[in-house]
């Protein structure tokens, strides 16, 4: 009997018909959580929270982010939490965060278009208050303000969202959902494909015009948070949307990642042992799967990339059975053999492999 795939989405049900749009009690969110009533006011407290969140700060892309993240008890909080957010529909422009999306499918969204409009939303996290938490909540899920202000401050640290918690993710792209859908509705109006990727949204089609550019940033504005680094590019050369590049109907890698390919081929080139082929061929099948799955199945770099890693495996197949009969001859037969015997039979064998 033939198996039936799992659907990897955990969306179930639409806004309207989550947990948290039933009206329902602080009780009732403990129990979602499995938790008690007690215990998640006593997490909510600023003092008492206090001890189960790290601060700490990275530096990221030459930038220092300060991270506050919950840990122990609060951080199981946020994981269930997050879980039971993640179970309502996504609309079709979020691609992340989403479970079974990724960035080969947030610029796919954009093959054959001319041009091309980016930016970033500035501080996307920390602009992300809990007072608009609480709002939202009470806005779009109807929630009790009393239940709405309980998860508000669950889900914040310094009266803003926790920036890496899983659950900010999830939390931020619900909060924001009606400045993302008028964003949709505007694209919608001028006919172009419009994708989020967390706080990065890309917009592309035949024609964007200099009036849709203010209208877009107007519509951030309005909803409390700022844009930046806004590009405006055009289809005649590669666009990278998401670290994969667009060029017209074909997706391609950086040439980073081309260069990388290069190096690994030479250091596989260069092994001689069994054990340094294994590992080299490992790592450039890896990568080399990695580009596949990106320009895609059927193109004809798909089907060059399968042929050379076929190649590497056979070659690594190769080395293993020469291994194999090596130590074999070492343990069992050469003991039988003169020492000039012994000798040709290595060179043999050794010849084998290459």
């Amino acid at each position: 009997m033939q198996r039936l795939r799992r659907s990897r989405s955990l969306e179930r049900y639409s806004l309207d018909r989550s947990p948290f749009a039933q009206r329902p009690t602080q009780r009732d969110v403990a129990e979602l959580l499995r938790e008690t009533k007690d215990t998640l006011q006593k997490l909510a407290t600023p003092r008492f929270k206090e001890q189960f969140l790290v601060r700490r700060t990275i530096e990221s892309g030459g930038k220092k982010r300060n991270l506050v993240y919950p840990v122990a008890r609060l951080r199981a909080v946020h994981e269930r939490l997050r879980f039971q957010l993640a179970k309502i529909f996504q609309p079709s422009y979020l691609m992340s965060p989403r479970v079974g999306r990724a960035q080969r499918d947030n610029s796919k969204a954009h093959l054959n278009s001319a041009e091309y409009l980016t930016l970033d939303l500035k501080q996307f996290y920390p602009s992300t208050t809990r007072a608009m938490i609480r709002e939202s909540l009470i806005g779009q899920f109807g929630m009790a303000a009393d239940v709405a202000g309980l998860i508000a401050h669950l889900a914040t640290a310094d009266d803003c969202a926790c920036f890496g918690s899983p659950l900010t993710p999830v939390l931020a792209s619900l909060v924001h959902r009606p400045m993302f859908d008028a964003i949709a509705d505007l694209c919608i109006e001028y006919d172009l494909s419009y994708t989020v990727w967390v706080d990065d949204l890309t917009i592309s089609g035949e024609c964007i015009p200099g009036e849709f550019r203010s209208k877009i940033r107007q519509i951030i504005s309005r909803y409390g948070l700022r844009s930046h680094k806004l590009r405006y590019r055009t289809g005649n050369r590669v666009v990278f949307i998401t670290g994969v590049g667009v060029v017209g109907s074909v997706l391609v890698v950086p040439r980073s990642l081309e260069k990388r390919s290069k190096e690994l081929w030479d250091e596989l080139k260069a092994c001689e042992s069994f054990a340094s082929i294994d590992d080299a061929s490992t790592r450039l099948l890896a990568h080399l799967g990695g580009i596949r799955y990106v320009v895609g199945r059927g193109s004809a770099r798909w089907k060059k990339l399968s042929d050379e890693m076929n190649s590497i495996r056979q070659k690594r197949r190769k080395a293993y059975l020469a291994n194999v009969a090596h130590l074999t001859a070492e343990t069992t037969g050469l003991r039988y053999l003169s020492e000039e015997e012994k000798e040709a039979r290595k060179e043999e064998i050794d010849a084998i492999a290459f």
